[in-house]
């Protein structure tokens, strides 16, 4: 009981200088509020959008705000929703970012997304794609840790070519609250052998926003660029952009995991107290509601299970490789060992310090996945990328 509240007190302590978000749940009847969309920019990169109405959906006028990647623009929206039609015109940043969007929706609802039609109509973006098929996502939660840390720009970069490659192209994904520098390590360790077989991207997305956003990103950045069936290598939160990927008609030669909360991770639960963490993306990884039983009931996802290749971590209070008896190892990212000590409010399960073990795994029932290591013992979530640390990790990605 005494650790039990010394927890709870680091905790209120941390992060008692943070705002309690408001409630996910949408209740006005109309557009009013945040929504997001990912399109491609005549650079043939997939690019995040943001963008607020602040007047009621059914006359849309007035002033609005949209925010490019980590960039924010105002400006002016007009358009109007009548029998379930939505016609949107938005001018921002002196025409830079004008476009056009036209969809449908239930009349009188208060929809989560909307389907429909963009068209760039002036500026820089005049030469983008025009898409029938963009799905504008509403905001799960107003943000107001705006400031603690900065957006991640969409960037999709080939960071080492060969000429004549045997393999798929592979793509890293990293998780939350990274960029694309954490390949960085792994990537330099990565054998000659397997440079000659495979050309190597990395994808950076902003992991603050929907995971399902994310994954049409990725999807949109690998059609832009041409490249067939790769195999997908993510971290954490990456391996469910990865998931997502696939669920918006993704197709991979392989998906590997690594620490990834395929069923969620109850630490979750205490978003409202972390926040660096309240925003959509993070929220989507709750256990029990929204995204993550979803894609346990994807079709496409299941699919494609049986080339998922998923690997798992755990931090211990038992003895270590090396034979001393340790409470928790030296080297552990320090988010991970207060995350391993939060664990103890949920049972606690065995887990990586952010991350169950079972979650990692893909462990229920009827699922056809690969766990081609053993457990990774000792090894803390933000340590499963680093050669150091897990290079059985290492060896096995440069086996593919």
């Amino acid at each position: 009981m005494k650790k039990l509240a010394l927890i709870i007190a680091i905790f209120a302590l941390v992060f008692s200088g943070c705002k309690k978000k408001t409630s996910d749940s949408v209740s006005n009847a109309n557009l009013v509020g945040r929504w997001e969309f990912v399109a491609v920019n005549n650079l043939n990169q997939a690019r995040y959008y943001q963008m607020e109405i602040y007047q009621n959906a059914s006359a849309l006028s007035g002033d609005a705000a949209i925010r490019v990647d980590s960039s924010r623009q105002f400006g002016l929206i007009s358009g109007n929703v009548a029998v379930g039609n939505v016609n949107i015109t938005a001018t921002f940043g002196s025409a830079s970012y004008s476009f056009s969007f036209t969809a449908t929706v239930t009349p009188g609802a208060a929809p989560s997304f909307i389907h429909g039609t963009l068209k760039w109509t002036s500026g820089v973006k005049s030469g983008a794609i025009n898409s029938s098929d963009v799905y504008v996502y509403r905001s799960l939660a107003q943000i107001h840790c705006d400031s603690v840390l900065p957006n991640n720009p969409y960037i999709f970069r080939e960071v080492l070519s060969t000429p004549n490659p045997t393999g798929p192209p592979v793509i890293f994904v990293h998780g939350m609250d990274a960029t694309l520098r954490c390949w960085d390590t792994l990537i330099m360790n990565l054998s000659a052998d397997f440079k000659l077989r495979h050309n190597v991207y990395v994808f950076q997305y902003d992991w603050k926003d929907s995971i399902t956003v994310n994954g049409r990103a990725l999807r949109d950045s690998v059609a832009a660029a041409g490249l067939v069936s790769p195999i997908l290598i993510g971290h954490s939160m990456g391996g469910l952009v990865s998931r997502a990927y696939i669920a918006n008609g993704g197709v991979i030669t392989k998906l590997v995991t690594l620490g990834t909360p395929h069923l969620g991770t109850p630490l979750v639960q205490l978003i409202d107290l972390v926040c660096f963490a309240n925003y959509p993306g993070p929220r989507q990884m709750y256990p029990y509601t929204g995204f993550i039983p979803d894609m346990l009931h994807n079709t496409l996802d299941i699919a494609n299970r049986s080339k998922y290749w998923v690997i798992a971590g755990q931090m211990t209070d038992q003895l270590d490789n090396t034979g001393h008896y340790q409470w928790l190892p030296a080297w552990a990212a320090s988010i991970d060992r207060i995350g391993y000590d939060a664990f103890l409010l949920f049972g606690p399960p065995p887990n990586d310090g952010l991350v169950p073990v079972n979650s990692a795994n893909f462990d229920t029932l009827n699922v056809p996945v690969n766990r081609p290591l053993p457990l990774q013992q000792w090894v803390d979530h933000f340590n499963l990328i680093q050669p150091g640390r897990a290079p059985q990790i290492l060896q096995f990605i440069n086996s593919l």
